[in-house]
């Protein structure tokens, strides 16, 4: 068994402290390793997973059927807290740090480019990666005394960059996690070359409204919820028909929102899976070839820019957000001739970054979210599927300049490669 952690920013003045973790051993190896990192530095204890026996009990058994993987590291989260893992009073399925339920404010923007359309002959997923900046008691709008809101932390600020390697079943994985070390998958990349994104769905959170069902403490709900998913997927899945198939059997729900995702192989074919905002019909919308765009309204009602509705950029509405980014997007593939370069793939998501969404809205919205700052692009990654590895610029910062407008401070790209040889 190995184990590396580097430490990336987390200065004075910057936003995020990125944590870069390696893990080769078995699954249990890895499970051990991240729940002992949830004791020692997150101060975790057994009471923090209680639940009720029946649900535990039937979540742990869907595990050991569906999804051994995860089950072994669940074992060894299970030694690294000193519990039997069949005790049924703990549910040991994720471990959170930093939140219990989050919510997000703006959204994602993903792009998947396959090789035939790149100047290197590569598949890349080009993602932002949308969220507020505040702690849980912010984003939640609870009131808290100043003592308990000195202790926390913002969510997003401690992302891990995940790099496992395991030796008894699964493939090795290069991702990006937050809220949950252990099942907290928001983009990633595995050695056969599959990719894959998750994003909210902010159509769906609007029609729901008041009857958005989410698990903020003790689930009583079994299956895999939309991060553990993706961990399935990238654990499990070399190509786009292992992928769909996947999606389409096993049991799902949302824990925190609906979500939908995008994947990607490394042959190049591509597609995006959205639930119904009932989540009783399931859609596979193919890429057919070409660079396939997602933000965060369901393309399955919206499959072309005629039915895509047209209304003010402002806060209260995200699916109208989610339309803009859109456009912009699809716009930037079209103008271009030939193969996209990296640079390029860089400068499109740029064009979708949360600040230029600020700056589409009316002056009255503009100075709203400015004096809120809710959500910036957290981080901006590009992974490059031949080369099995990712580039990821972090957002650190920013500055208020002598017009008004706010000028970000992020990071260098930071690049990490699977190991593969």
């Amino acid at each position: 068994m190995m184990v590396q952690e580097q430490i990336y920013y987390g200065r004075p003045g910057d936003f995020m402290t990125v944590r870069h973790l390696t893990i080769r051993g078995t699954n249990f190896e890895i499970g051990h390793t991240l729940g002992s990192l949830a004791v020692e530095r997150y101060g975790r204890t057994p009471a923090h997973f209680a639940g009720n026996p029946l649900y535990v009990r039937a979540r742990r058994l869907y595990m050991q059927r569906n999804f051994p993987i995860h089950w072994e590291r669940m074992k060894g989260v299970a030694a690294a807290f000193g519990l039997d893992p069949q005790d049924d009073r703990y549910d040991l399925t994720g471990l959170a740090h930093h939140v219990e339920l989050p919510a997000p404010v703006f959204g994602c923007s993903v792009v998947y480019y396959p090789p035939a359309t790149t100047a290197t002959g590569r598949g890349y997923l080009s993602r932002n990666y949308d969220f507020a900046l505040g702690t849980i008691a912010d984003i939640m709008q609870v009131p808290l005394p100043p003592v308990v809101t000195q202790q926390l932390h913002p969510v997003m600020s401690e992302p891990y960059l995940m790099e496992w390697y395991p030796e008894d079943g699964g493939y090795a994985s290069l991702a990006i996690h937050a809220f949950d070390t252990l099942a907290g998958t928001l983009d990633g990349l595995n050695s056969a070359g599959l990719v894959l994104s998750i994003m909210a769905d902010s159509e769906a959170l609007a029609e729901l409204g008041p009857k958005l069902e989410p698990h903020p403490g003790p689930m009583r709900v079994i299956g895999l919820h939309e991060l553990q998913v993706m961990r399935l997927l990238l654990d499990t899945c070399a190509t786009v028909a292992e992928a769909k198939e996947a999606l389409l059997t096993i049991k799902q729900h949302y824990r925190f929102v609906p979500c939908h995702y995008i994947v990607a192989d490394r042959a190049g074919h591509s597609f995006i899976y959205e639930n119904s905002t009932g989540r009783n019909v399931q859609y596979v919308i193919d890429g057919t070839g070409q660079p396939q765009v997602v933000t965060n309204f369901q393309l399955y009602k919206h499959p072309t820019p005629e039915t895509m509705l047209d209304g003010p950029v402002t806060l209260e509405n995200n699916t109208f957000n989610a339309f803009w980014r859109y456009r912009v997007l699809t716009d930037q593939i079209a103008s271009r001739q030939g193969g996209f370069t990296v640079e390029e793939m860089k400068a499109n998501n740029a064009c979708v970054n949360v600040l230029k969404v600020i700056e589409g809205m009316s002056a009255d919205s503009l100075q709203r979210s400015l004096a809120a700052g809710t959500a910036r692009t957290v981080w901006h990654s590009l992974y490059d599927q031949q080369a099995g590895s990712v580039e990821v610029s972090f957002y650190l910062g920013e500055e208020v300049q002598a017009d008004g407008t706010r000028r970000e401070r992020r990071s260098d790209y930071l690049t990490v490669t699977l190991d593969t040889g």
